[in-house]
């Protein structure tokens, strides 16, 4: 079983729901889950057809 303990001394036994703070340990985190995220998305260029010129 996993505890979660707040900066202010509450304990939860989930944080589904819950919003972390970016800060400290969590922004490096959020940060490499964004990058990830974004590294994963197709490109727009092979979305959208191109235009002729013709």
């Amino acid at each position: 079983m996993i505890k979660h303990i707040l900066a202010d001394g509450t304990e939860l036994k989930s944080i589904e729901g819950r919003t972390i703070p970016p800060t400290g340990k969590t922004e490096a985190v959020y940060r490499l889950i964004a990058e990830l995220l974004i590294s994963s998305r197709p490109s727009r260029a092979a979305e959208e057809p191109k235009a002729s010129w013709a």
